[in-house]
């Protein structure tokens, strides 16, 4: 299943859990919220570029959590977070 790139809305984003054992200061996992005019299917997987490090291109990849649905000036928007490993990218 090809997971969905989330390209616009993010709102947040943070990175967490440096490898002291790795002997580097990289973070190993990341947390990205992000908003959409259409809400997710609860199964859905999506995608997020975190840009390049070290010439690498890297991602998160996984099954966001609802946090909340806004309602402002007649628009829904429901608000999302995605927490996990930063990965390599995978490019097609």
């Amino acid at each position: 299943m090809t997971a969905l790139e989330i390209r616009s809305g993010l709102r947040k984003l943070e990175f967490e859990g440096a490898s002291a054992e790795r002997g580097s200061d990289e973070s190993e996992r990341a947390l990205v919220e992000f908003v959409r005019e259409q809400p997710l299917h609860e199964t859905e997987t999506v995608r997020i570029e975190l840009g390049r490090r070290n010439g690498v291109l890297r991602e998160v990849v996984g099954r966001p959590t609802l946090v909340e649905t806004l309602r402002r000036k007649g628009k829904i928007e429901y608000y999302y977070r995605l927490q996990g490993l930063i990965e390599r990218a995978k490019t097609s």
